[in-house]
């Protein structure tokens, strides 16, 4: 019997569990960038205070949803 839900997406707003740590953070990184390119356009993984974010990842937050989190888009 074949499930389908195997090869579907993790839910939305959780990160799939094969997504590295790296991975997630440069994806947080390309979403600041995007979504604050004004501000942001310059930053790179150094610039991130990762200690911070980590928290994130370990409750399996996509990248999206850990920026909008962290940056209170999601009250």
């Amino acid at each position: 019997m074949k499930t389908s839900h195997a090869l579907a997406g993790p839910p939305s707003g959780l990160r799939s569990i094969t997504q590295t740590w790296t991975e997630w953070q440069r994806d947080v990184v390309a979403i600041l960038q995007h979504d604050f390119r004004e501000a942001l356009h310059y930053i790179s993984l150094e610039d991130v205070d990762w200690a911070a974010w980590f928290r994130f990842y370990l409750e399996g937050r996509s990248a999206s949803a850990a920026v909008d989190r962290a940056l209170e888009r999601d009250l």
